[in-house]
């Protein structure tokens, strides 16, 4: 098994969030999904993070795909079909049958290593994860993201985003506690899905006259005391 914490390099600033992986025995994280924040991802009435599908297998979000089992993509899925048991369904009708997949129950560490029990599931209609529930809006509110996205707005110019990095491990140690959620299915040997979501801020592309100037690499973590984000927790 690779060491904990092994895909997030040796930032000192993470060094909570490597510490609580390796309590529980996870394997190296491996970076799947990375997008900008919008305020609708921090609405209080929505209590969701949306990870968009779109494109072929899954677009952007193939990687996340990848890393589910077949299990865990049964039970994450959404997909729109009847409410009634398949065997009861005229043969017409099985091509249009799809299970409802009632969600997963995912551990979600912040970068200081603080836990949240997310729910995760993927949508249909929008076609596109979202990681959901309570403890969303908690790791939002825990990390101050709303405050953080009304500083990075009041910028002068707005020439930087909140931007948010996914990343996926396995825990066997943490298998005893979430095998309840939807049974045993196509267990993975090393243990259940575990997610690490890490708020930074980054440089915004520019457009001028049609064109797209190069991204700037520099990205500042959201935690990192600064002007912006002074206010944010230790």
């Amino acid at each position: 098994m690779a060491a904990a914490g092994g895909g997030l390099g040796d930032d000192p600033e993470l060094a909570a969030l490597r510490d609580a992986l390796a309590a529980v025995g996870a394997t190296a994280p491996r970076l799947v999904y990375r997008k900008e924040l919008h305020k609708f991802d921090l609405d209080a009435n929505q209590r969701r993070l949306l990870i968009p599908c779109k494109g072929a297998d899954d677009g952007d979000a193939s990687a996340l795909t990848a890393f589910l089992t077949a299990d865990e993509v049964d039970r994450v899925h959404e997909a729109y079909g009847f409410p009634y048991p398949k065997a009861k369904l005229d043969d017409r009708w099985s091509f249009f049958y799809r299970p409802r997949g009632q969600g997963i129950v995912v551990p979600v560490y912040d970068r200081h290593g603080r836990r949240f029990d997310m729910g995760l599931k993927k949508i249909e209609s929008n076609r596109g994860y979202r990681f959901f529930g309570a403890e969303w809006m908690r790791f939002v509110r825990t990390n101050q993201l709303q405050e953080a996205m009304a500083a990075v707005a009041e910028e002068e110019g707005r020439k930087r985003k909140l931007e948010a990095e996914v990343w996926a491990f396995r825990s066997a140690e943490l298998r005893p506690e979430f095998q309840a959620e939807g049974g045993g299915g196509d267990q993975h040997p090393d243990g259940v899905l575990g997610v690490a979501i890490l708020v930074k801020t980054s440089e915004r592309s520019l457009r001028l006259r049609g064109r797209r100037s190069a991204r700037v690499p520099t990205r500042r973590k959201w935690g990192q005391p600064s002007p912006l984000n002074s206010f944010l927790l230790a």
